[in-house]
């Protein structure tokens, strides 16, 4: 598990790392964390971490805004607030926040905001397309990959392959957080869908193969061990 965390009160950082590392210790869980002091810096880096204990005043980018510019570009992240203003509690409702802790944070609340997010079920996204004036709503686990085709793409699954008048760019970012990866400029892949990769190829589930382009296996290898 990556967590980010973003105070810019020194006192509240160190006791959020001695927390998180005893409850790491004691659940003999993993955790890597990074602690930072402004929102405009985790912003560029975001992608990298699952868990943000974000705090709610803070100089330039306030929490709720970051939260907010946060859910904009992944659906799965898991938020927590860690706030002295307990009077925001329910704006962070709509950044579908999984906790709201009150500073300062007690042992016993971290380790239950933390229990549960080891034991949620992962998040399942959807992908809504067009294809010959039908509309298909599928499960983004069940997509293998998506190609482009001219200026629109083709969506891929075990069963079927369907074109969206869409650019591949554009389902990049909503497919971002649910574990998909573009490995050449023409192919976006479900990274659950691999059954083993080299330095030229990987191989989904069903047996194909896909190019890897060589300026992005290197990201694309250190995604796939982090995910997994």
């Amino acid at each position: 598990m990556r967590a980010a965390i973003c105070d810019d009160e020194r006192a509240a950082q160190e006791h959020l790392v001695t927390l998180l590392e005893l409850y790491a210790h004691m659940r003999r869980v993993p955790i890597d964390y990074t602690v930072f002091s402004d929102y405009a810096d985790l912003l560029q880096v975001a992608g990298n971490y699952d868990v943000f204990f974000v705090d709610y005043m803070m100089p330039g980018i306030d929490g709720l805004r970051f939260a907010q510019m946060l859910r904009e570009q992944y659906k799965n992240k898991t938020i927590i607030f860690v706030s002295s203003y307990d009077e925001i509690v329910y704006d962070t409702f709509a950044v579908q926040t999984h906790r709201f802790l009150q500073k300062p944070v007690q042992k016993d609340k971290l380790f239950e905001a933390m229990d549960a997010v080891l034991n949620a079920t992962p998040a399942q996204g959807q992908l809504v397309i067009r294809d010959s004036g039908f509309v298909n709503v599928l499960n983004t686990e069940d997509i293998l990959y998506i190609t482009v085709s001219a200026k629109d793409c083709v969506v891929c699954t075990p069963s079927e392959q369907l074109l969206c008048r869409r650019t591949v760019e554009s389902m990049e970012q909503e497919l971002i957080g649910y574990d998909f990866f573009r490995i050449h400029r023409a192919y976006l892949v479900n990274m659950r869908a691999i059954r083993q990769f080299d330095h030229r190829f990987a191989e989904l589930v069903n047996g194909e193969k896909l190019p890897i382009s060589t300026r992005r296996y290197a990201q694309f290898s250190k995604a796939y061990l982090k995910m997994n």
